[in-house]
């Protein structure tokens, strides 16, 4: 099975959202806040509180500022990371290069194709095939150059 010809086959979920709801979740109890106390400091309902933090859709990204300003923070606008630990075969590229945490995605995806003869597809897990077709689809357009 050529791993090529699945690339457009794989659903992306809107990860997004959750992930800022499970930010602010986190920090609002590291806080010792109840969803209420952010509800009034952000002049929303508590039942929005809920919601951003359920990462529901829909929701407006100025609710998310709101709740974002009520627990003291600021939003960073960086290059998405990638921890090759997380992923067998990236982490396998890396051989040669000890010490490196996190990656940029686009830097992971130019790992994959750079060296792709050293990727074992067949061996590749689930979540990791995930990542590429996330990675392909974003950062390479839809062309994974091999």
């Amino acid at each position: 099975m050529s791993y090529i010809s699945d690339m457009h086959n794989a659903p992306e979920p809107l990860l997004l959202p959750h992930r800022i709801g499970n930010a602010l979740r986190a920090e609002r109890k590291r806080l010792g806040l109840t969803q209420a106390d952010v509800a009034r400091r952000a002049r929303l309902r508590r039942q929005k509180i809920i919601q951003i933090e359920q990462g529901a859709p829909g929701v407006a990204i100025a609710a998310y500022a709101a709740a974002m300003q009520a627990l003291g923070l600021e939003p960073e606008l960086r290059p998405a990371r990638v921890d090759p630990a997380d992923y067998p075969q990236l982490k396998r590229l890396l051989w040669n290069q000890p010490g490196i945490e996190t990656l940029d995605e686009r830097d992971a995806l130019a790992l994959y194709e750079r060296h792709w003869d050293m990727v074992d597809a067949d061996r590749m897990p689930p979540h990791e095939r995930a990542l590429l077709d996330r990675l392909v689809r974003i950062h390479g357009h839809g062309i994974l150059h091999v």
